[in-house]
């Protein structure tokens, strides 16, 4: 007797599908099913006596002897889909590992091994991390968000141990999300060190194969541990007792193509689903997460104090207007000296790769641009090409001025590889290594390069954002700190924000082990407010200067807003669907959601299509969620909808 199923197939539509069944199958497995003219991985989702549609196709084939997804994890995602107002078949395929959309049977190919000997470290947690151990702790079994918020160096891996191995103890399984690649080794290394359990990594690097065994050993209960970056939210795990976010205020937990979460916020929601606590870890805490504990919906816990008597670094100010030195100022240089001499470490931070920004005419001013956006294309040295960061598209550079013809091209502004070579003429016998996407492509390297840099030898390391948090280098003395000056000036309301966030965590990796660090910052604007609070390690007095900033503004937290984009080969297009769009809203009439534009863009051409933005702003989510639902039910009406390519964004955070 054939049973009718619904199932979710990995496609833009916000609906499900139903087919008749002639097997015996359960929700949360998968099944092959025909989709107009090819066949597709879809899941049950339900098992039905009665369908809406006459003609039913049936299910060619059931994959699985048993569920892969079960109830808790599949309620977990239709709430995802349902909050982010996305297509539940394609949430669903976010969730999976690609072997398992592809339809390859979930089996374990490699049990990772159980760590063959651990040890305990020699010495104590501090009083603080005691306390911060104590109060998780006390709601094992309850659902209960705390914000452990410890300056950099408190150790607060060191209570992430210590509770995670309280819960292993109960039979427990605990979810640790990083926000890097970059740090997932170092993180697995502590944890698989300490703890006697199979911990499992999840993140892009690993090959499908590692992916699934990785996934399946959460699921069958086999990983104590599982740690990885954002996906590893939707990891099914029977036996869930705590999810640790380290770093919790990282812009990498927001996905920002396709289905667009947020893996933070979603681990509230995971944690509350599955009543169990919930740990924020941070030394620069989100506005949102500080709002939530002004609201006492999240528990605040300070470490304030670096552990193991290390004390804070001083943190001093080059200004940089005066300065005809290229990008290292003298005092700079004669720091590093210094430091080197002595056998120490330096790292020189820059947040932009290749070798120069600027590849322009001096004579007319031409500047070389991308031909697919609107962006100048950077110029990278040791492969002698001009490279778009937005669209990957490179050329070779241009020996005569396209405008003027003359032959007057020079290079304009610092990129890592620039200061890399600038550096090699200051410090010729010293090591330099230069971690950025550009040294750390293959597989490996990046292990490599931190290996080379823990083993304490004196070097200059040369860094991107890959190097701004969590890691712990033990000899690394000083930190230098360039070219920020860009964050003063960007368009973006959270810019500022931004930028304390990543010069404390920047500063946060020097002098972390006994002898004290120094930290220098080279700017264009020393007067500038935000350096009185870091040169003062007082980022929580920002912050509430931030939030009353927002509140009188209204800006998030304090509101919630919804990014509508469009984008198009043709530009009118792309606007004229976004102003069909915000008539389409308006005729809603909710008088408590705002609507601005359509607005270009910050880029409003990449890749040869123009992007326009529709913004919402409410004070009232559920307000804001309504309208979007009825909005998402009438998009068929909209006659530019096929013409052009536009997605929602929750909670944008750009």
């Amino acid at each position: 007797m054939s049973s009718i199923v619904e199932v979710a197939i990995p496609v833009p539509l916000n609906k499900t599908f139903d087919y008749l069944c002639d097997n015996e199958v359960l929700v949360g497995m998968r099944v092959k099913v025909p989709f107009v003219r090819k066949k597709v991985i879809g899941i049950v989702l339900a098992i039905k006596n009665k369908s809406n549609f006459d003609k039913l196709r049936s299910v060619e084939e059931v994959l699985d002897k048993t569920p892969i997804l079960d109830k808790p994890t599949l309620n977990f995602l239709f709430w995802s889909a349902n909050y982010y107002h996305h297509p539940i078949g394609e949430v669903i395929s976010t969730a999976l590992p690609k072997n398992l959309r592809l339809g390859k049977e979930a089996n374990i190919k490699r049990i990772t091994s159980l760590p063959n000997k651990t040890q305990q470290p020699d010495f104590k947690p501090t009083d603080e991390q005691n306390i911060a151990i104590a109060q998780i702790l006390k709601s094992t079994h309850q659902y209960h968000a705390f914000l452990l918020h410890g300056v950099t160096g408190s150790g607060k891996t060191e209570v992430y141990l210590h509770t995670t191995q309280a819960m292993l103890d109960q039979g427990k399984q605990v979810l640790v999300l990083v926000p890097e690649i970059g740090l997932t080794p170092q993180m697995i290394i502590r944890f698989e060190s300490r703890l006697k359990t199979r911990v499992v990594a999840i993140h892009s690097q690993l090959n499908e194969t590692q992916k699934l065994d990785a996934y399946l050993m959460a699921k069958n209960g086999k990983a104590g541990v599982v740690l990885g970056t954002r996906s590893a939210i939707f990891a099914p795990m029977p036996n869930l007792g705590l999810i640790i976010i380290d770093e919790e205020h990282d812009n990498s937990f927001k996905q920002q193509s396709s289905f667009r979460y947020c893996a933070r916020d979603l681990s509230l929601i995971r944690a509350k689903q599955t009543n169990i606590p919930l740990v924020l870890g941070t030394a620069t805490p989100s506005l949102e997460s500080l709002k939530n504990v002004m609201d006492e919906k999240i528990t605040r816990i300070t470490l304030t104090k670096r552990a193991g008597g290390a004390t804070l670094p001083k943190v001093s100010l080059i200004d940089i207007r005066s300065n005809t030195d290229g990008v290292l100022s003298k005092m700079l240089v004669e720091k590093t000296k210094q430091y080197l001499s002595a056998g120490r470490q330096v790292m020189l931070f820059i947040n932009r790769r290749g070798y120069a920004p600027v590849y322009y005419c001096t004579q007319c001013g031409w500047k070389a641009r991308c031909d697919h956006c609107d962006s100048t294309m950077v110029y990278h040295r040791h492969i002698n090409r001009l490279k778009c960061h937005h669209c990957d598209d490179e050329k070779m550079p241009e020996h005569t001025c396209p405008d003027c013809c003359e032959q007057n091209l020079e290079v304009l502004g610092y990129g890592t590889e620039r200061l890399e070579e600038t550096l090699s003429s200051h410090f010729e016998d010293t090591p330099i290594i230069r971690i950025d996407r550009d040294t750390t492509r293959r597989k490996k390297a990046f292990a490599q390069h931190l290996e080379q840099i823990n083993a304490g030898e004196p070097c200059i390391i040369i860094g991107t954002q890959m190097l701004a948090k969590g890691h712990d280098f033990s000899n690394l003395a000083m930190v230098g700190i360039l070219d920020i000056d860009a964050g003063f000036l960007s368009l973006n309301f959270r810019a500022t924000e931004y930028l304390a966030q990543l010069l404390i965590q920047v500063s946060g990796r020097a002098g972390r082990h006994k002898e004290k660090g120094e930290v220098v910052i080279q700017t264009r604007y020393p007067e500038h407010p935000i350096f009185n609070f870091v040169l003062s390690s007082h980022y929580t007095q920002f912050a509430s200067q931030l939030l009353k900033q927002r509140l009188s503004a209204m800006m998030p937290p304090f509101s919630h807003q919804a990014l509508l984009c469009a984008n198009a080969k043709n530009k009118q297009n792309a606007e004229n669907f976004l102003h069909e769009a915000a008539v389409l809203l308006k005729s809603i009439q909710m008088d408590s959601v705002e609507i601005w534009g359509p607005v270009a863009n910050t880029i409003e051409k990449k890749s040869d299509y123009y992007y326009f933005n529709l913004y919402l702003q409410s004070n009232n989510r559920a307000t804001l969620h309504q309208i979007l639902s009825t909005f998402n039910q009438h998009i068929s009406t909209l006659k530019l909808k096929n013409k052009v390519r536009w997605y929602l964004d929750i909670d944008p955070i750009e």
